[in-house]
């Protein structure tokens, strides 16, 4: 709670569960990067809880999806909320190509999870038990800043991007529209709990697969309430207030745009994706 700037006490007595839980989903998403710097350095990514305390608490490092979900998730289970692991498919290329390769939480607002205290605050200010929220601090520039309900049509505009919740058969999936009116479908997922082991799988194959995005692109990206800033390889992409510009970036630029824009030093020498995409040729 510390590392992301908030007090354990402040306000928990008078706070509902769906104010208590989009302040921590802000505060992680404002605070940590999403970066594939492990990835790219030929490094193992783990998702081992010790492992993601001493790279995101000591470290001051950032991650991707399995890395910011499982972190917030045991933040969350801490502060009294009973999370639920799901994972789900982005909805990029050609839909034969989509796979489970992004993790979500489903979050209950009164669970069997935390103090005593804490579980009957929850079930004091939340009223049922069954309802629920998706909250994922791990898509990146583009997800949501703040958690969602988990009901059909619900809808949230966060700085200046509106993301709808929608069913599709046994599936839901999260669509955002931007400033200018341009729209896309970022993911899908179902209600089935996912157990440690299914991420473990999850991550292994997102990490290490030569045709995963992951390897194929260097990515350092941050949120906050009225800028997200994006850079993919040779892409620099900004959205203020829900309007985004872009600026094409040479290979010889990016360590000067980590260390600028992300407080992030490239290490010297080619990374993964300049060996496995051939930009050292390309620059």
């Amino acid at each position: 709670m510390t590392r992301i700037g908030l007090d354990e006490t402040a306000n928990a007595a008078r706070e509902t569960p769906f104010a208590r839980l989009s302040r921590m989903h802000v505060a992680h998403r404002e605070t940590f990067l999403f970066e594939n710097l492990s990835i790219q350095t030929g490094g193992a990514v783990s998702v081992r809880l010790p492992d993601l305390e001493r790279k995101f608490l000591d470290e001051r490092r950032g991650g991707y999806c399995f890395e910011h979900n499982t972190l917030f998730a045991a933040a969350l289970a801490d502060a009294g909320f009973a999370p639920v692991t799901l994972l789900g498919r982005v909805r990029r290329g050609p839909p034969e190509r989509w796979c489970r390769t992004h993790m979500v939480l489903k979050v209950r607002g009164a669970g069997g999870q935390g103090t005593a205290v804490q579980r009957a605050r929850m079930q004091s200010a939340a009223g049922p038990d069954d309802e629920c929220w998706l909250a994922d601090v791990g898509f990146g520039g583009l997800g949501l800043l703040e958690p969602i309900p988990l009901r059909d049509g619900a809808s949230s505009l966060q700085g200046g991007i509106e993301y709808t919740l929608r069913r599709d058969g046994h599936l839901w999936v999260l669509s955002m529209r931007d400033a200018s009116g341009d729209a896309m479908d970022l993911y899908e997922f179902s209600d089935d709990p996912q157990t440690s082991w299914d991420v473990e799988v999850a991550n292994h194959f997102t990490s290490t697969h030569p045709e995963s995005v992951f390897r194929r692109t260097l990515t350092i990206q941050r949120s906050g309430r009225h800028e997200r800033v994006i850079l993919r390889s040779s892409m620099l992409t900004r959205y203020r207030d829900g309007w985004m510009t872009e600026e094409p970036i040479d290979r010889a630029q990016l360590p000067r745009v980590a260390r600028e824009l992300f407080g992030v030093e490239l290490p010297d020498g080619p990374l993964v994706f300049d060996m496995e995409c051939g930009a050292l040729v390309s620059s």
